[in-house]
């Protein structure tokens, strides 16, 4: 038994209810300390109004009565009807709806042999405790199980009540009843949003609702659904859906977009929506966007369909469906290589579209996008979807001096210079030979380095310095940068034929805030690797704090996404990561969608962590950190020498 609105702490077993109810009913003491107090006040009543505990009378309907009520609560009535059964199709159970005296004027009912209370008042004097009548006497949400009820009759069954309140008068009680032991457990948590929703509609007066209105108010109460629920509009256009819908066979926000881009079989939406689909074992298989290492379907099986009809005229099929399990890998999908980048949107899949179409092809390619957007995971799924079988290696152009990066790229003999190693050393070039090398931060490249670059993608060869045997290497090249290479070029800071040279394939990655949909997939990805990697729990991202993430504009791409999900991670209690334990300056009330970076205005965050997690997410940059916090670049080395901020030397860009 559990009172929402009192905040219950208290927990009883029915065996010790059992023992307090034999002991109040057979021995006359007084149960206020052994069972809930709402309840022990509820026998105390029944016993001064001498209502027989073993009494099997239920009170009759009188017809009359009940057409005077309904044309009375005519409007009341009209409101609370969706609503019904909508609850009547997630609780499965008999839903009713009561005036404040308790007189029962609408009744939906699966059960055939419960005793049925419709036309007829409720009240402790004839039946005795329960759910209902605690609601109309204390007003407040209540939940009676088993021995909880005073008569023997009512024991076999569980009940939840949540009063209808407007300018503080009970104008009604919603109620459920159910066998015992079969009630959902957030059977009260639902009724009381549902009598929250037909409040909402009460107070908005005779002009119905709006469905886009009332879509958070129904997504609450089918998000205390353990099972997936779906609500859809006539067209199969999905209205509204559960987190567990979302999270467990979409993975991502799926309001407004056809069921059928998450169906297996597209004519299995017209059997969905048709009005002769009766068949609750049926099963219907789902597509997910993303599992870990995997791209699978799941198996669903149809338990509840419901066509309910809103004041407004629209007309909504409730279905909730219970998981199945996982079906084979379709082999289409299947990647030998496993999973190189994450990503279902329509930006993301022309990049994928392009690598797949140039990967076997050993041209050129010049990756452009903003810091943080994955330019390196795309450059190692081109190589691992080209079949070459050297290695894959990068080089940060833009981190090593011109001399040092001259040796790491062409390798030296003995004796090049002081400190060489005594057998020299190969670079990356004969490192990477069949295979991939990628030229990270191309823009920052010196002039000079840029003719011998030039030389090699004409030649194909390559010497060591202190050495004067060219060597020949089969190299694919890719080049990646965040700057403006057309910009560069015009203004000489880049050479055009070098430009022309490598960007024979260009491909342009999307800021994460284009593709927002993919948001959800690659926090799912970052849990599962990292949660592997630090041998830790996997956990599930609570829809509140999914919200979130998608709402953020995300300046520093995917690599700052990955930084948030990781502190997370290790930061959160439990199984859940809930918005508590997200930084501060990516929340709604911190972070203005006008914006293109974080707000320098940080509430419970130090300006030190700030700084610290801005330049994880720049890589280093000095110049696009103190871009982003709006400072000169010497203030923020005032302030990184302030917060004693230790600085990765070979990551600092200037």
């Amino acid at each position: 038994m559990i009172s929402s609105e009192e905040a219950v702490t208290m927990h009883y077993t029915q065996e010790e209810i059992l023992e307090a109810w034999k002991n109040f009913i057979v021995r006359g003491v007084s149960q206020e300390d052994k069972v809930h107090p709402s309840v022990a006040r509820s026998w105390e009543r029944c016993r001064k109004l001498g209502l027989d505990p073993w009494s099997t009378e239920f009170p009759k309907c009188d017809p009359s009565l009940l057409q005077k009520k309904r044309t009375q609560y005519a409007e009341l009535l009209s409101l609370a009807a969706p609503v019904m059964n909508y609850l009547y199709t997630l609780l499965d159970c008999n839903i009713s709806i009561c005036d404040s005296d308790g007189f029962v004027f609408e009744l939906i009912t699966p059960l055939k042999n419960y005793p049925r209370t419709l036309g007829a008042y409720t009240d402790e004097a004839t039946c005795g405790n329960g759910a209902v009548t605690i609601a109309l006497k204390e007003k407040i949400p209540m939940r009676t199980d088993g021995y909880e009820h005073y008569r023997i009759i009512s024991q076999n069954h569980s009940g939840v009540s949540s009063p209808i309140m407007i300018d503080n008068a009970l104008v009604a009680v919603l109620n459920g009843v159910n066998p015992f032991g079969s009630l959902h457990d957030k059977a009260l948590a639902m009724t009381i949003t549902a009598a929250k929703l037909i409040e909402y509609c009460l107070m908005a007066g005779p002009k119905p609702a709006k469905p886009l209105e009332l879509r958070p108010r129904i997504k609450t109460m089918i998000d205390d659904c353990s099972s997936p629920v779906l609500v859809l509009e006539h067209d199969g256009t999905i209205y509204t859906a559960n987190h567990v819908f979302a999270s467990s066979l979409a993975g991502s926000d799926t309001t407004g977009k056809s069921l059928g881009n998450y169906l297996a079989d597209k004519h299995d939406l017209n059997r969905l929506l048709a009005n002769n689909y009766e068949q609750p074992s049926e099963e219907i298989e789902f597509k997910t966007n993303f599992t870990p290492h995997k791209r699978e379907t799941f198996r669903c099986r149809l338990l509840r369909k419901r066509q309910i009809r809103l004041l407004s005229g629209e007309v909504h099929t409730l279905l909730i469906f219970k998981k199945q399990g996982p079906v084979s890998i379709p082999h289409k999908l299947s990647k030998p290589h496993g999973i190189d980048y994450i990503g279902e949107s329509t930006a993301w899949s022309k990049v994928d579209s392009i690598v797949q179409k140039t990967a076997k092809f050993p041209s050129n390619v010049l990756l452009l996008g903003e810091t943080g957007t994955g330019k390196e995971v795309v450059a190692k799924a081109i190589h691992q979807r080209s079949g070459r079988k050297g290695n894959f290696v990068a080089i940060n152009c833009g981190a090593l001096p011109k001399d040092l990066l001259h040796s790491e790229l062409f390798g030296y003999e003995e004796g090049a210079f002081t400190g060489a190693r005594a057998h020299g050393s190969i670079g990356k070039f004969e490192h990477a030979h069949e295979g991939t090398l990628l030229l990270d931060e191309i823009g920052e490249m010196p002039l000079d380095m840029q003719v011998t670059l030039l030389r090699f993608l004409q030649e194909r060869t390559i010497t060591r310095i202190n050495s004067n045997k060219p060597k020949k290497v089969d190299v694919r090249i890719i080049a990646a940068t965040n700057k403006d290479m057309a910009e560069l070029v015009r203004l000489g800071q880049f050479r055009q034929d070098l430009y022309y040279r490598l960007n024979v394939i260009e491909i342009n990655l999307p800021p994460l805030h284009e593709r927002k949909c993919d948001i959800p997939l690659l926090a799912e990805y970052f849990i599962s690797e990292l949660s592997r990697q630090y041998n830790v729990p996997s956990k599930q991202i609570h829809p509140a704090a999914l919200q979130i993430l998608c709402g953020y504009s995300w300046p520093g791409n995917v690599r700052e996404l990955k930084n948030v999900i990781e502190k997370a991670l290790i930061l959160s209690e439990g199984l859940e990561i809930t918005p508590d334990f997200l930084p501060e300056y990516i929340l709604p009330s911190q972070n203005a969608t006008s914006q293109s970076i974080p707000s320098t205005s940080r509430i419970g965050e130090s300006e030190r962590e700030h700084i610290i997690n801005l330049l994880e997410s720049y890589n280093g940059n000095i110049f696009q950190t103190a871009k982003a916090l709006k400072m000169s670049r010497n203030t923020l080395y005032r302030k990184i020498e302030k917060y004693n901020i230790q600085l990765k030397t070979s990551a600092v860009k200037k």
